[in-house]
């Protein structure tokens, strides 16, 4: 009985361990922008002031969740990403969920960082920026 008890508190902190591991965010362009979390590729090859911001608005019709996803033009060598995916919890916050690739990047809208970095804010550009 002793072990069972013991097995099942091993348990419950394995998964209250895995759920407080959970990256929370109110402003995933901010954490991504300025590596607040360990991305999970390598961006900003050349630095994060003068690069594209890539951006994609996840809706339930696309994925089981609704989201952003975010990526950066320096590591962009086949136009489909890697990508950070969060997933906009129902209180407004956002998790980070993984880096994946998109096959469809149909929904990609484009901004400077340099505005982001400058002002807080991207304008977001339908398509590919622009020369």
């Amino acid at each position: 009985m002793g072990l069972r008890i013991a097995l099942g508190l091993a348990v419950l902190l394995i998964l209250g361990n895995a759920h407080a591991a959970e990256f929370l965010t109110a402003d995933p362009l901010k954490a991504f922008m300025y590596s607040e979390y360990p991305l999970g590729s390598d961006y900003f090859i050349r630095g994060n002031e003068d690069t594209v911001v890539f951006r994609c608005l996840l809706t339930k019709a696309q994925r089981p969740y609704a989201g952003v996803a975010l990526s950066e033009l320096s590591i962009w060598g086949n136009r489909t990403g890697p990508w950070e995916v969060f997933r906009r919890r129902p209180d407004g916050a956002f998790v980070y969920v993984e880096t994946t690739h998109f096959s469809d990047t149909s929904c990609l809208e484009s901004c400077r960082s340099r505005e982001y970095l400058a002002s807080g804010r991207c304008t977001w550009s339908p398509g590919w920026p622009r020369p």
